[in-house]
């Protein structure tokens, strides 16, 4: 039987005495396999040979100089045997014009040629083109950072290699990079050729560099010694140099950070909305000096003495980056109150905060009690003692609800832009189901959202908005006991349903304090009053409200007529030509708020048709009645010309008649007009009764939850929110613009539907638009200059500070700037926003107020007290010390003695003890030097 062969094993021939050994060398290796996925992904992207129709960028020429680079790139992911995965990203600035052929005919790569444009000099959005100038390129990174990471040299050669190997097979001419080490260490290395021109790309990261090397004559000699290049003249040298000034703001925000500081709270005004951020919101300003194209010889720069003096820097610009997340004061107070509205466990107000004296609720009885009973025992009520608010700040807070002076917007001064912005917003905000402006309700509004910021703890919170609601309340209570108009609702006539539920139910408190007012005016002017005084009185209504029977007092038959308004004009009564025709004084339908009218359309609906009617007729009856007491003898037809005057119709003979509805069978005006007597309004039986209506509203009031008080007033709160939003949003409109006509629309959406979500959608959009808002302030505060800058530092001779129009447009610029799309994920840059170009510096008007606000930077300070020198009243504008100091030298020199000059490229950025050194050396590699 034969053995069977094991194929793991060498294949080994007996029968001899020597043993031969065959090694199968057709097994491809890791690095093999390695190779081979790299030229495929390269050939996938069409990136080798000399149609390589994938490369975007296919000549070295200068970018226009307004072109925005947008980084666009492709990735794929390679494995490297055996269980190494990193991803290759193909990365390239977008928007370039297509290119069907190919237009590079020098004898350089692309990415060579590119070493000595000026337009990767100190490139922020591009990690890659900062350090080596390069624009189009391949990158191979981990897709891990823990187990993927490239640590070791040896892992680092074998991928070099096999790179190289991989874009030599396909003649790709684009540099790959490695990144390696940790992504944070921003380490790469890389290499490009194009037959005999080879480009090597490598870094050097230390944090213990040579001083000598962290000045332009180390550098330029480091330089020089890498190329071999001293017989190079300077003037053939081209150095960009950038100094950074960099003012951090680091803090850390904690969970209750937001809330507003004792002095605020003691000083607050709860008539308006805090907006903004307790802490300042810019995480770094900085500014950059630079001079762009310098020769070595014309500055001078090592370890005893330097030029480089931001005033004498030709090109100034800055950037800002703020603390993301954090959220203003307006935000936080709505977030609390929607959560305290969603809240299911919310416990009554009067729970809270206990008994008040008894000023709601109090029972008729109690103030007889002590008499009556005196070893009655009285409760002191202590709670009050530790309450959060007091009672002299609550009463001023009520004043300034009640009392306050109505706020005026001048629209003509927000300039035409932002005015129009504003308008088309208003007209929204004014049909949402809110509440009007300035009135008790949004002042309530504000003012329990304002309580909702004062105070630490959510127990105090709660407390101090239960405080706010009850002495509302009761203030409410004062105005109706003693029939004083609510200020802004005293043309009130019925609660309009077109505003939020709240609002509808003050409302219907001042319709009962003008009701009953109207009343008692009428038994002051109606006759017989005298002997029937005892009808003024609400006790005795109540108790003509309950009687049997019909709603009348007062027989049919009069002997004088009563209740009479005014006379109709010439009109006389059909049977009695000679009586004037009066119009009766009459009750006013009752009003209703949006609920109610909600229960009487649920209660029609449940009851049958002939009392369904007759619940409709109720006010129809009581005007006949009352026309019938004012016009003795009169007929229905009389009624019809002063009730419905369209109803009674006059021929071309001039004689009048009902009209055809009016003279149907079973014409419901005809029967209640027979059924109807003679009843003056002051004997009538009340069709509201405003008493009842009134208390019942004040006591629901008075019991409701902390949750459903502030679920009355979120509508109101939220529209309140924008107004607040669009008056601090006058200057900065622009950034904000899309922001603020979303937010209407969302707070449009909730006041009507009232849903949560809806709600969310709101706070989260509030969120945005007044971190913009915030950012703006705070940026702009850093600019302006007060008068004690001015009496305190120099200024040069001739030179004013920058105005408000002018540090307004700069700020503004400073934050609208797109920041461009990064080149890959984990390259992102230090720099948030594009560097503005600061105009005029260093010594126009705008330079100077950055130099005051770098003057004003603590460092400075503490540099003067360690040098003893102390700080004057008048000191001359300093700068802190230097963050960062970034060179770039490029030229075009041979390497290795090679007989060609060509394109070299070395970057250097000191930070502090961190020193970098990226290099692009371009050498010919048909040239050996012996």
């Amino acid at each position: 039987m034969a053995t069977p062969v094991d194929e793991t094993q060498p294949l080994i021939i007996h029968g001899s005495d020597d043993v031969f050994e065959i090694t199968d060398f057709t097994v491809i290796s890791d690095t093999e396999t390695f190779i081979v996925t790299l030229e495929n992904a390269i050939h996938e992207w069409n990136l080798g040979g000399a149609n390589a129709s994938g490369v975007k960028r296919r000549e070295s020429v200068p970018f226009p100089s307004n072109y925005e680079h947008q980084w666009e790139h492709d990735s794929k992911t390679v494995t490297y045997p055996p269980n190494r995965s990193l991803l290759l990203t193909h990365v390239w600035p977008g928007g370039l014009p297509e290119v069907t052929e190919s237009a590079n005919d020098g004898p350089y790569p692309v990415a060579t040629a590119d070493l000595l444009l000026h337009d990767s000099y100190f490139y922020p959005w591009s990690v890659i083109t900062q350090q080596f100038g390069v624009f189009e390129y391949l990158l191979l990174s981990p897709v891990d950072e823990e187990k993927d990471v490239i640590t070791t040299q040896d892992d680092l050669q074998m991928i070099r290699s096999a790179v190289e190997v991989a874009t030599t097979n396909l003649e790709c001419a684009l540099p790959i990079f490695i990144q390696f080490d940790v992504p944070d260490r921003i380490f790469y290395v890389g290499t490009v050729q194009n037959g005999s021109i080879r480009t090597e790309f490598d870094t050097i990261h230390t944090f213990a560099g040579f001083r000598q090397h962290t000045c332009l004559h180390g550098i330029l000699q480091l330089l020089r010694e890498k190329l071999t290049m001293n017989h190079i003249p300077d003037y053939e040298i081209n150095v960009a140099i950038e100094l950074e000034y960099i003012i951090r703001n680091d803090f850390d925000y904690g969970a209750d950070d937001l809330s507003a500081d004792d002095k605020t709270i003691d000083e607050a005004d709860i008539s308006s909305l805090l907006i903004g951020t307790k802490r300042d919101v810019i995480k770094e300003f900085r500014l950059l000096t630079g001079w762009p194209g310098l020769r070595p010889e014309a500055i001078s720069d090592d370890t005893a003495y330097t030029d480089l003096h931001p005033f004498s820097a030709p090109r100034w610009r800055a950037s800002v980056s703020f603390h993301k997340g954090v959220k203003g004061l307006l935000a936080t107070a709505l977030e609390r109150a929607n959560t305290i509205a969603r809240d299911a466990e919310s416990r009554p107000v009067k729970d809270i905060i206990g008994d008040r004296s008894g000023a709601i609720d109090a029972k008729p009885g109690d103030a007889f009690r002590k008499i009556a009973d005196p070893h009655h025992v009285h409760a002191i009520n202590i709670v009050e003692s530790v309450l959060p608010v007091d009672e002299a700040k609550l009463k001023l807070w009520m004043e300034q609800i009640f009392k306050g002076e109505p706020k005026s917007v001048d629209i003509d001064a927000m300039g035409p832009a932002f005015g129009e912005v504003y308008q088309a917003c208003e007209i929204k905000l004014r049909n949402a189901k809110a509440s009007p402006r300035d009135s008790v309700v949004e002042k309530l509004a504000i003012a329990l959202l304002s309580v909702l910021l004062h105070f630490e703890t959510e127990k105090e919170r709660i407390t101090a908005a239960a405080q706010t609601w009850i002495a509302f309340v009761e203030r409410l209570r004062h105005h109706w006991e003693n029939n004083t108009d609510i200020p802004g609702l005293e043309d009130t006539k019925v609660p309009d349903s077109s505003k939020c539920l709240l609002f509808q139910k003050v409302q219907m408190i001042q319709s009962c304090i003008a009701s009953r007012r109207k009343r008692h005016e009428l038994f002051d002017t109606t006759k017989n009053f005298v002997a029937r005084d005892d009808e003024f009185y609400d006790a005795n209504e109540e108790f003509m409200d309950s009687e049997e029977g019909s709603t009348h007092t007062q027989d049919e038959t009069v002997a004088e007529p009563d209740g009479r308004l005014r006379q109709v004009g010439d009109l006389t009564l059909l049977h009695h030509p000679d009586t004037p025709l009066y119009e009766p004084i009459t009750q006013d339908q009752s009003p209703m708020t949006e609920d109610m009218l909600d229960k009487h359309a649920i209660y029609l609906q449940s009851i049958n048709e002939d009392d369904r009617i007759k619940a409709q007729i109720c006010t129809l009856q009581s005007d006949m009645e009352a026309f019938k007491a004012a016009n003795v003898g009169c007929c229905i037809a009389d009624f019809v010309r002063w009730h419905s005057p369209r109803d009674f119709v006059i021929d071309e003979e001039g004689v009048g008649q009902l009209s055809e509805r009016m003279s149907m069978e079973g014409n419901i005006w005809q029967r209640t007009w027979d059924q109807a007597r003679a009843v003056s309004v002051a004997h009538q039986t009340r069709l509201f009764n405003e008493s009842k209506e009134a208390e019942s509203i004040l006591q629901a009031f008075s019991m409701l939850k902390v949750s459903e008080v502030f679920n009355f007033i979120l509508p109101t709160g939220m529209v309140a929110a924008v107004y607040k939003l669009l008056e601090s949003a006058n200057e900065c409109h622009s950034l904000i613009h899309h922001e603020l006509s979303q937010v209407v629309s969302h707070v449009s959406k909730y006041a009507r539907h009232l849903e949560s979500d809806e709600a969310l959608s709101c706070i989260n959009t509030i969120i945005k638009t007044e971190s913009v808002i915030a950012e703006y302030s705070a940026l702009k505060q850093k600019f302006e200059i007060d008068e004690t800058d001015i009496r305190d530092t120099e200024s040069p001779e001739g030179i004013a500070a920058a105005d408000g129009t002018t540090i307004r447009n700069f700020v503004l610029d400073l934050m609208s700037g797109t920041v461009p799309k990064q080149a890959f994920a984990n390259a992102t840059p230090e720099i948030s926003t594009r560097p503005v170009t600061i105009i005029g510096a260093p010594n126009g008007p705008l330079a100077m107020s950055i130099r005051r606000l770098l003057h004003k930077d603590g460092r400075v300070e503490l540099a003067e007290a360690e040098n003893d020198q102390g700080i004057g009243d008048k000191d001359e504008l300093k700068f802190p010390p230097i963050t960062k100091k970034h060179y770039t030298i490029t030229c075009q020199a041979s390497r290795d003695r090679g007989p060609l000059n060509m394109p070299q490229r070395m970057m250097v950025m000191v930070n502090g003890d961190e020193w970098r050194c990226c290099r692009s050396f371009t050498s010919n590699v048909n040239f050996v030097s012996y």
